[in-house]
């Protein structure tokens, strides 16, 4: 009787509804999400739980939990200077998807990969790209707002913005982007040498490559994402403080629209940014880390030049 019990209660299907009841539970309770939040946490965790297992759905709960936590960090400084997540900080299920749907997919992918004829490692790359994106975009967004020097425009480093602003960067949030890619990649090594098998690494080259990569990927992206927001997404600008944001009210006064496409939000930016990260991990799977690093590096030297 026991073994029959356990063999149900470790299904993936049962283990992955009872594993997304409790987080899911607790998740409100904190008032990480609100209710649509919820359904779509409760529909990205299991699907992830499902097809990626442990390892992945493991990654995931790290964003989820460090993204959570780092809203709620200082909320009521945040919120007086106008720099706090809307709804007390309660994800919606747009902020679900637009952080959840790429990794999701990636997910899927990798646990398709035998069918489609996929290389399974170069989708968990592109699964681990997309997460460190996510993580450390929210991350570096969330604790570098109280970097003690002014932030600078991504498109142009030598100018200096106030907090706040679209497509601005600190060293302090480029610092946590980096730590957030570095713990995300040692979760996975974790894994692969205390649960052997549990994750698509098949030689010493391949395990090797996975906290570069990971760091890479939380960096590139994090980045990738602030200069979208500095060139595409809508934009308005404080007339009291002079910041440059995607709110229509800021310093408790209405904004002015100055440019971006106006229905390019938020949303929109960070599913874009989730969408290259994992290219970017598709990319450093396959092992051409010459071409990122290089890329990243003619960017540093062109936008610092400006």
């Amino acid at each position: 009787m026991c073994w029959w019990m356990m063999s149900i209660v470790t299904h993936p299907v049962v283990s992955g509804l009872l594993v997304m009841c409790l987080i899911g539970a607790l998740s409100y309770k904190l008032g990480f999400v609100d209710i649509s939040g919820l359904v779509s946490a409760f529909i990205v965790g299991f699907t992830v739980w499902y097809t990626g297992g442990p390892p992945a759905f493991t990654l995931l709960l790290f964003f989820f939990i460090s993204a959570g936590l780092a809203t709620k960090f200082k909320y009521k400084v945040k919120a007086e200077r106008g720099l706090a997540q809307e709804s007390k900080g309660k994800r919606s299920w747009k902020n679900v998807m637009a952080s959840g749907a790429i990794p999701m997919l990636f997910s899927i992918l990798m646990y398709l990969s035998p069918v489609l004829g996929l290389n399974p490692y170069w989708m968990l790359g592109g699964f681990i790209g997309a997460v460190a994106t996510t993580t450390a975009d929210t991350l570096a967004s969330e604790i570098g707002v109280f970097s003690s020097k002014k932030p600078r425009l991504i498109t142009n480093l030598r100018r200096k913005v106030p907090r706040g602003t679209i497509g601005a960067v600190s060293l302090l949030g480029e610092a946590v982007a980096a730590m957030s890619g570095l713990l995300l990649g040692a979760i996975v090594v974790i894994f692969h040498l205390f649960a052997p098998g549990s994750v698509p690494i098949q030689n010493a080259t391949e395990l090797l490559l996975i906290v570069p990569l990971s760091v890479l990927t939380a960096f590139i992206g994090c980045n990738l994402d602030s200069l979208f927001g500095a060139l595409v997404q809508n934009r308005f600008v404080c007339e009291i403080c002079g910041a440059i944001t995607d709110k229509e009210f800021h310093c408790d006064y209405e904004t002015k629209y100055i440019g971006g496409f106006k229905r390019f939000t938020n949303m929109h930016v960070n599913l874009g940014s989730s969408g290259m990260g994992a290219a970017l991990g598709v990319v450093l799977g396959a092992g051409l880390f010459v071409w990122i690093l290089g890329g990243l590096f003619l960017w540093i030297v062109a936008s610092s030049s400006n």
